[in-house]
């Protein structure tokens, strides 16, 4: 197209009236950092949160530091880290030195990159557990259950023709006892039939995706990508047998689907296909909290259109969902635009997490961007922080949050 030079020129106040103009709409940088927004209402607490510095934080309502913890073994660096409820962290570690593929991709141990050992550590930074695992990969969640043990987020390479003419990196959960044996495990090849994928999608599973993931030669196919699992919790209100305690809700990121698996039987009861688009943190709402026996989810709006095999296309902003599972409804959502903003400024096309608090309020991890707020139901944003504890990846800077929790002022323990 031709440019007309009339149209070039624009005068001073027009400029910084655009300027001002964009940058109320903009969505949050990395500047400014710390605490951005704080309003009545918001729900008392500590947040805690791994960065891309290596540390875990804990951050107190007024935007400061209240704990920072480093990884409880020498030369080694965590990944994702979350508070339990006896006080201590879990956390996801890997030795100092980086795995060849996520050194050259230039990033650390991130949501994707398998890590050999599962640590709990206390607010002193002490290991009093550790899981450590030859066979499999420990990737993206974990979650210490009710009855002591541990659920964890794995895959296996496998070989299965009848699925797909790669080789499967096959998503899988394991629990763990307090001893480190494994008592429960689960393959998510085992049960492909149960995912309910039409024909379209098998074709394109059976041959990978096409040409997009043949990026190494003969390498596995990460064809579902498992990115949560979360056991369903005690008191929710639910009499729906798909749904009692101990069942386990899953998210399939490059399938779109979210599934429950039935704990004894082990298989598939009930999923919400499309419902989601490469959604992060799928679980049900605990009793006692507004919305139990819901599952609420980040969904990101995101999937490579290359790289799920319904196409689904992406859409430009992400929003956070409550599901009513009995009829997959669903009955809540907030968006940017429940907040007076345009759609597009609230958007992590991957990542991040979204959690209900007592009050009703939602803490919601915008990852991408290291955004960290909390909104009202009416979708009034009340608290805003925007992590600082960056890392330089390369020439860019690396603020990113794999998730956030809050948890109750009398968790942390006062320093000695």
């Amino acid at each position: 197209m031709t440019s007309q030079p009339g149209r070039r020129k624009m005068s001073a106040g027009a400029a910084i009236i655009s300027l001002a103009v964009a940058g109320a709409f903009a969505a949050p940088s990395v500047f400014p950092t710390g605490l951005t927004i704080s309003k009545a209402g918001v729900q008392p607490g500590y947040v805690v949160f791994a960065s891309p510095d290596g540390f875990a934080y804990a951050i107190d309502v007024k935007g400061q530091i209240a704990a920072k913890w480093a990884a409880p073994e020498p030369n080694s660096v965590m990944g994702y880290t979350r508070p339990m409820a006896n006080g201590n962290l879990l956390a996801r570690t890997g030795p100092l030195k980086l795995p060849t593929a996520a050194a050259e991709a230039g990033g650390g141990y991130g949501e994707s990159t398998a890590v050999p050992s599962v640590v709990e550590f206390n607010q002193e930074g002490k290991l009093v557990w550790k899981y450590t695992d030859d066979v499999r990969g420990l990737h993206h969640d974990e979650e210490r259950m009710a009855n002591g043990n541990t659920i964890l987020v794995c895959s296996q390479d496998i070989k299965r023709p009848e699925i797909s003419k790669r080789a499967l990196k096959d998503d899988c959960l394991i629990e763990v006892d307090p001893k480190g044996k494994v008592v429960w495990e689960w393959q998510t090849a085992d049960h492909f039939n149960e995912l309910n994928l039409d024909e379209t999608a098998k074709a394109e599973i059976m041959n990978a995706y096409g040409t997009a993931v043949k990026t190494v030669p003969d390498s596995a196919f990460d064809w579902a990508h498992m990115n949560a699992a979360s056991p369903i919790p005690e008191n929710t209100g639910n009499t729906d047998p798909r749904f009692k305690a101990g069942n386990i809700v899953v998210s399939y990121r490059h399938l779109s689907t979210i599934a429950v698996v039935d704990k004894e039987s082990k298989k598939i009861v009930w999923t919400a296909i499309g419902t989601t688009l490469g959604q992060h943190n799928t679980h049900m709402i605990a009793g006692g909290l507004p919305g139990a026996g819901h599952i609420l989810v980040f969904d990101n709006g995101n999937n490579d259109v290359n790289r799920n095999p319904r196409h689904m296309q992406s859409r430009p902003n992400s929003r956070v969902v409550e599901i009513n599972p009995l009829d997959n409804k669903i009955v809540w959502e907030y968006n940017a635009e429940k907040s007076d903003r345009p759609m597009w400024t609230f958007v992590s096309h991957y990542i991040s997490s979204a959690e209900r608090q007592p009050n009703g309020n939602t803490l919601i991890c915008e990852g991408s961007n290291g955004r960290i707020f909390e909104v009202t139901p009416a979708g009034q944003i009340v608290w805003e922080f925007i992590n600082p504890y960056s890392k330089l990846n390369g020439k860019i800077t690396d603020n990113t949050v794999f998730r956030a929790s809050k948890v109750a002022e009398s968790w942390l323990k006062a320093k000695k």
